[in-house]
Order: C-alpha cells, then structure tokens, then sequence
C-alpha cells in the first residue's frame, strides 16, 4: 500500500518550515570566525603615532603614542600591547629588512591633576 499523499497545506508548511532552518541554520556557519585578542605583551605596529610637529602633542585630551624623535617615511613604530601604560616601543625601518629595530625610552612627563604623558625618544646616536 502507498503512503498517503499529504495535502497542498500540509507540504507547504513543511517546505516553509525546512526554508526557515536552512535560512537561520546558515547564518552561524557562514560567518566570519570572531577575532582572536592579540596576546598580552606582543609587539603591535601603532597607528596612532604623534610627533612634536602635531598641534595635539602636548595636549593630554589627545589621544596618542607621543613619539619626540623625528621618524623617517618607512619607520613604523611597534608597542608592547596589553598594559596601560605601555612598557615598552621600539622603531622599525620597513626599507630595510637588515636594520636592527631601535628600542624608544620614554620619560613620564606630568600633568596637574592627570596621568602622565608618557613620551618616547631614541637616545642611540644613528650611524
């Protein structure tokens, strides 16, 4: 005997009902993975460099790594991430892959009634 034959309302409801699962089912699946946080105490490259060539340099409600020493085109400059404040940055020159990266000392420059601007320098003499 023939399994009966479901009636028009019956298989649209299971057509729209499988739809729905595969619509929502996909969404989790095809998504991008989350980012995984960068691990505290790597070296991250910095965007957010300012010079004393900035208007914002010595103003603390600017947001930013203060850098005094002057940086070429090409040298990008690299913090330890994860602390506040940051421990530590150095310079890397991007040209060239055989220069040595450049450790930055900072000195905590204070302001009344704030944290410290925490600014970097080179104190190596350049060869």
């Amino acid at each position: 005997m023939a399994p009966p034959i479901p009636s028009g309302r019956h298989t649209g409801a299971a057509l729209a009902s499988a739809a729905a699962t595969v619509l929502i089912g996909s969404t989790p699946a095809g998504a991008d993975p989350a980012t995984p946080p960068i691990p505290r105490g790597s070296l991250v490259f910095v965007n957010d460099v300012l010079g004393p060539q900035d208007p914002g340099f010595w103003n603390p409600d600017v947001p930013g790594t203060r850098v005094l020493t002057p940086l070429e085109p090409g040298v990008s400059v690299l913090c330890t991430s994860g602390f506040e404040p940051t421990p530590g940055c150095s310079t890397l020159d991007m040209r060239d892959w055989t220069s040595p990266q450049r450790s930055l000392v900072f000195v905590d420059v204070p302001v009344i009634g704030r944290p410290p601007l925490r600014v970097w320098m080179d104190i190596l003499p350049r060869l």
